[in-house]
């Protein structure tokens, strides 16, 4: 069953108990001046309309992309102490016939609010949008996202855009629905950071510039009459929103990397996504590479280390390389980044008696990493050739993955109540979920994911359950809820929940509020099995990569059921961040 028929059929079964208390309702209608308008997300989404705010909601048709769906209103319908929200439109002309004084309505949370996708973009999130089928724009903006997601898909075919009084939000609406995982997001961004700087240039001496400018039309047509490139001031928001989504994506990136696969060979495809990325491949590399040993071959020396100095290079590779000649070389490598210039690795030599050698910058064109000796080498393109770096050892910063996070897992207790017993709940949680579940790092995400399902891991999902803080146990299998009520975009409200788990069966009830304070003479106590043993239900555990070994993780966690009154267990029991989009504000 859809989400608009669960709608009318809570709203329904709501209406003859609101029709006694009619009188008490509140209606507060705020216009929205100038009107505005609703921007579906893609082409094949729809909202449906409803005939008034009253109960029980006749709904009148459905409107999609094609039609022009005009925000008037804001409305608030408040029976005693809970609040419904919905927007108030302009009948779309194929449905006047059905529409009352040419007005219809929606819920509040079949939109997204521009704010909601600023803040998953500016804290590096994947935007994901379940429910709602847009958002609510001004009438110009709207053709402004429109121009924004053509130009940012296809850059090499759009030759003029003016972007010097465009809202960050509105952008960052264009942003998100083109490139909502991070990863891709990441790409985009790097580029758009550097564009102030390559404005009018045609052919930079950095050939990662180049490529920037080749894939800009725009950026080669500024001072053409008609064409080119209009960018906002140096310091305007948008361009600072530019820099601080660059930075908090580079940044989660670089400390989540090592657990991103924990496979080396995981890894590898991990780095060579991201060759195209302006200076991802470098910086990973000095990442990877810190303090490392490599065997090199393609120039006149025959080790490697990007080390402190030739002498501590010399030491380190001496340290894994256990029969060294003494008349083998060793460079000492560090890479330089010159403004404008491009990427140089910077080379001093010293041969096995600490004699020093050559000392020489060389330009780095590009770099791959491959699998091997046991661990990541790579392969660095130079302007003057090629080098091949093979692992002596494995470097300290890939100890967090591959061998490294099996370890890891191997200190992990195998019996899950130790670990609930002997760790903070988000703690225990992270853990039980890398040690016995399903699953990783989640590309479309962007955070690791783990999943355990009551098939075979029942009694972790059940402690992972009733050991939450928003949790109380009466006994040691029953109790309640520590928020006693709460309200569900479906129209359904319950209070008074109480949980009990008979052997192999959780089992979560709640009192039907109605939703309007008033519960009838006889309050109906409902109940749902919402997981079993052996069942087919499944628990999600998401966290940053760079909490897995956090004293503090930041957890989200959803079990998957959402049926009346189980879904009150990630509402009000875990809190779960799927449900924080929803909004009953403006």
């Amino acid at each position: 069953m859809n989400h608009s028929s669960i709608v009318m059929r809570s709203l329904f079964a709501s209406a003859i108990l609101l029709l006694a208390f009619s009188n008490c309702s509140k209606r507060k209608v705020k216009p929205v001046e100038p009107a505005m308008r609703f921007y579906f997300f893609q082409s094949n989404l729809e909202l449906e309309l409803i005939k008034e705010t009253k109960l029980p909601g006749i709904a009148i048709g459905k409107v999609n992309a094609k039609d022009n769906v005009e925000i008037t209103a804001y409305v608030e319908v408040t029976e005693k102490d809970t609040t419904f929200t919905y927007f108030q439109v302009n009948c779309p002309d194929r449905l006047k016939a059905q529409c009352e004084d040419g007005k219809a309505y929606f819920p509040s949370t079949s939109r997204v609010d521009t704010h909601y996708v600023a803040g998953l973009l500016d804290s590096g999130k994947a935007f994901v949008s379940e429910k709602a089928a847009g958002t609510i724009v001004g009438k110009t903006d709207y053709e402004v996202i429109n121009s924004i997601r053509q130009w940012l898909l296809t850059p090499e075919k759009i030759k003029s855009i003016d972007l010097s009084k465009v809202n960050a939000g509105i952008f960052n609406i264009a942003l998100a629905l083109e490139f909502p995982k991070p990863d891709d997001r990441l790409k985009v961004v790097n580029e758009l950071v550097l564009l102030p700087n390559l404005v009018g240039q045609t052919s930079p001496k950095d050939p990662r510039h180049a490529a920037v400018v080749k894939r800009f039309a725009a950026l080669r047509e500024t001072g053409k009459d008609g064409s080119g490139l209009i960018l906002p001031e140096a310091e305007s928001y948008l361009i600072e929103n530019w820099k601080l989504q660059k930075d908090v994506m580079e940044k989660q990136l670089y400390s989540e990397f090592a657990v991103r696969a924990n496979s080396y060979k995981g890894l590898v495809v991990q780095f060579n996504k991201f060759k195209n990325h302006y200076l991802i491949p470098e910086m990973l590399f000095q990442l990877i590479a810190k303090d490392g040993a490599y065997s090199a071959k393609g120039l006149p020396f025959q080790y490697l280390s990007l080390s402190d100095s030739s002498q501590s290079a010399m030491d380190i590779v001496k340290k894994f390389q256990t029969n060294f000649d003494p008349l083998s070389v060793v460079a000492n490598g560090k890479l330089e980044f010159k403004e404008n210039e491009g990427v140089f690795l910077h080379i001093t030599q010293m041969d096995g008696s600490g004699n020093l050698g050559s000392d020489e910058t060389l330009e780095v064109l590009s770099i791959i990493a491959e699998e091997s000796g046991g661990s990541i080498g790579f392969r660095i393109k130079l302007k003057a050739g090629e080098v091949i770096l093979t692992p002596l050892a494995t470097t300290d910063y890939l100890l967090t993955s591959g061998q490294g996070f099996k370890e890891f897992l191997a200190t992990i207790p195998k019996d899950y109540k130790e670990i609930f017993k002997t760790n903070p709940y988000e703690k225990a949680v992270v853990l039980v979920a890398a040690k016995f579940g399903e699953g990783g790092f989640n590309e479309e995400i962007g955070e690791m994911q783990y999943r355990l399902s009551t098939q075979d891991r029942y009694w972790m999902v059940y402690e992972i359950v009733r050991s939450h803080p928003n949790i109380k146990r009466d006994k040691e299998s029953s109790g309640s809820f520590v928020t006693s009520y709460g309200s569900a975009s479906d129209g359904t409200c319950f209070n008074d929940f109480q949980w009990r788990q008979p052997k192999g069966q959780f089992y979560v009830s709640g009192v039907y509020a109605g939703c309007n304070g008033e519960s009838g003479e006889t309050p109906k106590r409902e109940e749902e099995l919402c997981f079993e043993e052996l069942g087919p239900d499944t628990i999600y555990i998401t966290f940053p990569a760079s909490d897995l070994r956090s004293d503090k993780p930041r957890i989200d966690i959803e079990l998957q059921n959402e049926s009346s009154v189980c879904q009150y267990i990630n509402r009000l029991v875990f809190d779960s961040k799927k449900y924080k989009g929803e909004s009953g504000g403006e």
